[in-house]
């Protein structure tokens, strides 16, 4: 078995195993999780810079939008 390092973190991201398939599917997993990481900080981001909009920029757009639990 061999540890990996993360090329953006720097710490252990996974445990190379060998045989039938382990080595795909922690690879799939931890890039899975960095993906939806990505997909987070992007989502943040993006609020933060509607955010920062005038206020008649915010109206027209309706930000920020109101919805119901039961919409979604």
């Amino acid at each position: 078995m061999k540890s990996e390092k993360s090329p953006i973190f720097g710490g252990d991201i996974a445990v190379r195993a060998r045989g039938n398939g382990f080595t795909y599917a922690i690879q799939r997993f931890v890039s899975e999780k960095i993906q939806a990481r990505r997909r987070r900080i992007s989502a943040d981001h993006a609020a933060w810079e509607l955010a920062q909009l005038p206020d008649y920029l915010k109206q027209d757009i309706q930000w920020p939008p109101t919805s119901d639990h039961e919409e979604r």
